[in-house]
């Protein structure tokens, strides 16, 4: 675990978004955003801070399948003797690109007059195809990986302001951002006495994968259920996704992942392997073994 009290903070440098307090760090010489618990009313912040683990064990994994996900950093900060859950995560913006949200590019397409901010499906498709300053069939196919992604992990909050592009404008250089802002994964409003209800009853497990979280995106104002959607194998740029990013799930090394985590209990060590495992096979597997018998 690493005490980040004394390192030092960098009063110059803000971000945004909505998941907890967030102030800039120097940490091995480089710039780190930590963040701190985003405690709601009639939450402790004990339990709150599961967002933060969410953050650490969500990039974990989505690292190991191959997809440029931020790096994270799990340990504590103490703020007048009340010690806080926090997660570093490494600034990809310190070499001088700055990062631009999706939204923004969405809101830049004037001739539709679309939200930036809304998610329906069809805009943020129609987005990707009309955009000029990335390669579309790139810009796609990272956009359906990431949703196999948090499919996996249960992603309820992935909208249009927590993805995007890194841009030098001096260079003229413009690539995809890290995947990042993954606290609102592996369920983190449960606390541990919720989970002590939940992980031994079969029903409760499998309405955490048949019926929520559901997607932020949404057709026909409707957020899209993940297992439904995936399992329609309607649309081939998603069942592309999932023949790409399926086989690189490593059960074990999701385990380990979560196994060596600190500052979580076994139950809800436990929960996060059988949610993953339930996930991995219902939502994910069968749909995969049905595409490539077809």
């Amino acid at each position: 675990m690493i005490d980040f009290t004394n390192c030092e903070i960098n009063n110059y440098k803000y971000y945004g978004g909505k998941n907890g307090g967030k102030i800039c760090i120097k940490y091995n010489n480089e710039d780190y955003m930590l963040k701190f618990p985003n405690i709601k009313e009639g939450t402790t912040e004990h339990e709150y801070s599961n967002n933060c683990i969410s953050e650490y064990v969500s990039c974990k994994i989505l690292k190991t399948l191959g997809l440029n996900t931020q790096e994270t950093i799990l340990g504590t900060y103490n703020i007048k003797g009340n010690e806080k859950i926090v997660v570093a995560c490494k600034d990809f913006t310190s070499k001088g690109s700055i990062l631009k949200q999706f939204a923004e590019l969405k809101n830049s397409q004037v001739e539709t007059s679309k939200n930036g901010y809304g998610t329906e499906l069809s805009e943020v498709i129609e987005t990707i195809e009309n955009q000029s300053i990335y390669d579309v069939n790139k810009l796609k196919e990272f956009f359906w990986q990431m949703f196999i992604a948090d499919s996996f992990v249960g992603n309820f909050d992935r909208h249009n302001g927590n993805w995007g592009f890194l841009i030098n404008e001096d260079s003229k250089n413009i690539e995809i951002a890290p995947i990042y802002a993954c606290a609102s994964c592996l369920y983190p409003q449960l606390t541990d006495d919720m989970i002590e209800d939940i992980v031994n009853n079969e029903e409760e497990m499998k309405a955490r994968v048949y019926v929520f979280p559901t997607s932020s995106l949404k057709i026909n104002d409707k957020k899209i259920n993940y297992y439904e959607y995936i399992s329609s194998l309607e649309n081939e740029d998603c069942n592309r996704a999932l023949l790409k990013i399926f086989p690189k799930i490593d059960l074990e090394k999701v385990n380990n992942i979560i196994n060596e985590t600190p500052l979580i209990s076994d139950i809800r060590k436990e929960f996060y392997r059988k949610i993953l495992k339930l996930r991995y096979d219902i939502i994910l597997k069968s749909n995969y073994e049905r595409l490539i018998k077809n």
